[in-house]
């Protein structure tokens, strides 16, 4: 399986970008394809869209870390504890 988030994978999301564009908002792309934008506007978008999952990937992490670093001592009396 491709890891499209890889750096390396980049001109792979852009044709997909392009490609949901030209399918969702055909309009939107034909005006951006006449003015010379296309390309400006799909880098654009990569990088807010790596952004979001580059912090909703650290976000989870943390998650991830406070959930399976909590231990503690079942046997343990946290009242008794002489700190």
């Amino acid at each position: 399986m491709i890891d499209l988030t890889d750096d390396s994978q980049k001109q792979n999301r852009l044709t997909i970008m392009r490609k949901a564009l030209q399918d969702k908002a055909p309009n939107t792309y034909t005006e951006l394809e006449s003015t010379g934008n296309v390309q400006q506007f799909l880098e654009a978008r990569d990088a807010e869209m790596m952004l979001s999952f580059n912090e909703a990937k650290n976000k989870v992490w943390e998650e991830t870390m406070s959930t399976f670093l909590e231990f503690f001592d079942p046997n343990c009396d946290e009242t008794s504890s002489p700190m």
